[in-house]
């Protein structure tokens, strides 16, 4: 499964299309103009389609897609 791909895919589903391509260091709220509520929607979403489930105390963590990107990465290949 290719991570960022399907990051991607869901936040182009989520923002109706406004989101075409991300990078690593993209931050996800100043980059995309995602504000904290939307994020925090996304995440749900994320967490949803990836089944599983982010901690509150690493939310603050995932700061860039790369982050995010890393984070899932870990999760889902363990």
């Amino acid at each position: 499964m290719d991570i960022q791909k399907e990051l991607l895919q869901i936040m182009s589903e989520y923002t109706d299309g406004r989101i075409t391509s991300a990078k690593e260091e993209d931050v996800l709220t100043a980059d995309f103009g995602l504000n904290s509520f939307e994020l925090f929607d996304l995440i749900c979403i994320i967490e949803e389609r990836f089944e599983l489930s982010i901690p509150d105390r690493i939310l603050p963590t995932l700061v860039t897609v790369g982050d995010l990107v890393e984070y899932l990465e870990k999760e889902v290949n363990s």
